[in-house]
């Protein structure tokens, strides 16, 4: 487990323009075999990282791991001003709307298996 603490500090190298040393720490902590949602937000900062280094390629990869990793606030995704270099780039839009829609769809075809019983255990 990732220790609070931790992540606040790494935090503090990001916001301190620090990008490649708080990357390089993000990235260490995703090769510690973080828990899924600890992932999910390493993998996010790493893309905030390379975007502010204006590393699209790696950005991106960085964060489709995210979305993989279960990262849902696509909101945040299309509006945090760190990940402003990454949004510009082609490829963002296809990424998001596939990623985006594959989650509105599970939780679509979720909410109506409910409604008819098909959830139940």
């Amino acid at each position: 487990m990732v220790n609070f603490y931790m992540m606040i500090s790494l935090n503090i190298l990001f916001r301190s323009g620090k990008y490649e040393e708080a990357l390089e720490k993000f990235e260490s902590v995703l090769g510690s075999k973080p828990e899924l949602n600890e992932a999910s937000v390493a993998s996010y900062n790493v893309a905030c990282c390379y975007s502010k280094l204006n590393q699209i390629q790696a950005g991106l990869a960085a964060l489709k791991d995210a979305l993989q990793a279960d990262y849902e606030d696509f909101k945040r995704i299309r509006t945090d001003p760190d990940l402003e270099n990454l949004r510009k780039s082609e490829e963002f839009d296809p990424l998001i709307k596939q990623l985006d829609e594959s989650f509105i769809n599970e939780n679509a075809l979720n909410a109506i298996k409910s409604l008819f019983g098909f959830n139940k255990k």
